[in-house]
């Protein structure tokens, strides 16, 4: 049985744990959480050492304030990481990268298989349609989202600019108070902000006289729960670097990841 350390309390968190209690291959061995409530009161401590110490791996959904802790303790206990927090700025995505010189550690800010997927199908067509195809990029999300566009939208639109040799900043162009409209070769970003919608996303490239469309939605937010844990077990026993959800569908290697907020 693989022993995870889920560290945080939050949603998503909670959806970790239960994922995990129906799982047949691995099993919650700590909590870091300032209170027990609603979570089961043994395996909760606010002293991270420890809850890293009992485990095999660790699965981190906590704030972007408590990365840096994150990381230095799992280094020095020497646990694998699985990290999935929102929001990083340049400064933790540095620290992810230096860890792991010395840990296994995978960081992605979509941890679906389905936006895995899609960002392999991105890789592999982003510079089949030419300049002749404008290249939009439209995200859907709930209204209390404030950042914008989503860290999976900019993880789509920093793919599509690698795959056509372009550089990322130079391509992307978002104007909330605009026209829509946008330069020729660029990257064109659309963002609403609705209901309680989870996550929608779609990669549109069109012409005048056609246009493809790849788009994938979820309806709850258990799949990213499920991604993080099939990425956990995945990253076990695998050697130091730095690790994608691209690497756990099967993408031979180690890929490196693009610094931002998810």
């Amino acid at each position: 049985m693989l022993k995870i350390a889920v560290l945080g309390a939050g949603r998503m968190a909670r959806e970790i744990l239960q994922v995990i209690h129906d799982e047949s291959q691995c099993e919650v061995s700590g909590i870091w959480a300032r209170n027990a409530a609603g979570l089961p009161e043994a395996l909760v401590s606010p002293d991270l050492p420890p809850v890293l110490a009992a485990a095999d791996i660790a699965i981190d959904f906590t704030l972007a304030d408590a990365t840096s802790r994150v990381i230095r303790d799992a280094l020095i206990e020497g646990k694998p990481l699985v990290c999935g927090v929102s929001g990083l700025g340049q400064r933790q995505m540095q620290e992810i990268e230096d860890a792991s010189a010395r840990i296994p550690l995978l960081y992605d800010r979509n941890m679906s298989y389905g936006i895995a997927v899609l960002t392999r199908l991105l890789q592999q067509s982003g510079d089949a349609f030419g300049s002749d195809f404008i290249t939009e990029i439209h995200e859907t999300h709930h209204r209390n989202k404030i950042d914008a566009p989503s860290g999976t939208a900019l993880l789509l639109g920093e793919t599509l600019a690698a795959s056509r040799g372009q550089s990322f900043t130079d391509a992307y162009h978002y104007d909330p108070d605009g026209d829509g409209a946008a330069p020729a070769n660029s990257i064109g970003f659309f963002v609403s902000r609705e209901g309680d919608t989870p996550g929608d996303h779609s990669v549109i490239f069109r012409n005048a006289a056609e246009s493809v469309q790849l788009s994938h939605s979820i309806a709850n937010r258990r799949v990213f729960a499920e991604g993080a844990v099939k990425a956990a077990v995945w990253l076990a026993g695998r050697p130091t670097g730095r690790y994608r959800m691209l690497d756990v569908l099967g993408k031979q290697g180690k890929s490196a990841g693009a610094s931002g907020s998810a």
